[in-house]
Parts: C-alpha cells; structure tokens; sequence
C-alpha cells in the first residue's frame, strides 16, 4: 500500500563524498512537503558501493530514519538502469524524484513540481537544472531548460533529475537494461512514442554536478546510441511528422499551460 505523497529516490555507487549533501537536500525537501500538507520518504539505492558508502548509509539511516530516510542496498553492482528499477519497486509513493548522488534539489521548489504533475496527468514533470562544474562553487549555466521537442530523437537535452508518475513508468516497463548511461534517453523517447505526457515546468529543480570523469562523460567519447534509438523509434524518419501528445509542453501550477 501506498503511504506517502513522494519518494526521492538517490541510485549511487561510489559517492560516499557527494551523498550527504545531496541527501541534506532531499530531507530539506521533504520538511517542505510536510509542511505543504504532504508526506515523503528518501530512498536511497546503493548499488554495490566498494567505497565507504555504505557505511556512511549505516549511519545516515540510524540518525535520519525518523525523518525518511531509507536505504535499499544491491551486494553487487547491477547497474544504473537497474538501480532505478529498484527504487521503482521499493518505493512507497506514486510520485518518485530520482537524483544522482551528485546533485542535489532547490528543496522549496519540489511542492509545485508535485502538484503540477497532479493537475496535468503527466507521465513526468522536469525542470530547469543548474549545472556546476565541481570545484566552481559560483559559475553556473541551465540544461533541462526546453519543453519535450523532436529534436530528442537526434540529442538529448532532458536529464532524469526530475518527478515521474510510478504507475506511469512502470506500465511502460521501467528503465531498459544494458544501457545505463543512455538509459533516460530510452526512457524519455519510450514515454513520448507511447503517448504520455511530458511536461516542462519553468522552474529550478536542482543543481546538477558536471564532472568530467562522470558516467555520462565517458560514455559520450565512445558509441553513442544514436543510430540504435533511430531504429527503435525513428525508423522511417517520420516521427517529426507525426502527431505526438506530448510537444511543446510547459505548464506552470495557477497559470496553466503557458
């Protein structure tokens, strides 16, 4: 059974050092949920950590388990994709958050993300991002930043930082395995071939960790999915042509779709 309004959900594997951030953020944005009327839980999924992980997770749960906090952990490393699927599982709302380890949330901001996926029905709902290249604590600039357009079946500009509909997700089968770091991309084209709502809101979700060595950063120098999500969900060339339910989507709670 269900028994909260929202589930932040952290996937890591060897961030000991950037996790108690993050989760102060989750926790902060769940005092926010409360006090918006709501409840919450953080879940954190520790997909096979050799670092000090999960040790720290140890502790962070017995401090913090009153306040939410949860941790499901993987003995070994399954994966991204797989992670997420977990959380998926475990997840005691029907709306889940999921964030990287590495970034953390505007925790103010999450209740009109909440109730902007509620009034539109969306399979999800996402933000500006405000990336940070680690080490610059003031230097600043936005991704995530445009509502769903065709142009994603050729790059992908949306991040997974962001609120998704659990029933939604998982109706359409979860995160697709064996391509972790290409996996919201999947993800993302799957939800818009399959008609759902995809919603744009104009507002600050987080602040998302640029590093160079990052998951997503070693992956782009090598193969890249372009040609294997071209067969998949654009064959013939004619997607931009089609009719599509979700495009041009931004919506914002009180003043409705913009």
């Amino acid at each position: 059974m269900l028994r909260s309004d929202v589930c932040i959900a952290v996937p890591t594997w060897n961030h000991e050092f950037f996790l108690p951030r993050a989760l102060r953020s989750g926790l902060d944005a769940l005092r926010r949920v409360r006090d918006s009327g709501g409840t919450g839980e953080l879940l954190v999924v520790d997909d096979g950590s050799r670092d000090g992980t999960e040790a720290l997770l140890r502790s962070l749960e017995a401090l913090y388990g009153g306040q939410g906090l949860r941790v499901v952990r993987h003995e070994v490393n399954r994966g991204l994709a797989a992670a997420r699927n977990t959380a998926l599982r475990e997840a005691r709302a029907r709306y889940v958050v999921f964030m990287d380890a590495d970034n953390h949330l505007i925790p103010e901001n999450l209740p009109t993300f909440l109730r902007a996926i509620r009034e539109t029905g969306a399979a999800a709902v996402y933000g500006n991002l405000l990336m940070r290249r680690l080490g610059e604590e003031s230097a600043f600039w936005a991704c995530s930043n445009e509502s769903f357009q065709s142009r994603m079946h050729e790059e992908n500009y949306i991040d997974a930082f962001a609120l998704f509909d659990r029933d939604q997700i998982a109706d359409c089968g979860g995160y697709q395995l064996g391509c972790d770091a290409w996996a919201d991309w999947e993800l993302w084209l799957h939800l818009a071939a399959s008609g759902r709502r995809l919603v744009f809101v104009p507002l600050v979700f987080g602040v998302y960790q640029h590093m160079d060595n990052s998951m997503m950063r070693v992956a782009a120098a090598g193969e890249t999915p372009h040609a294997r999500f071209r067969r998949v969900f654009d064959q013939f060339g004619f997607r931009s042509l089609a009719p599509a339910r979700t495009r041009h989507e931004r919506y914002f709670p009180g003043l409705g779709y913009l």
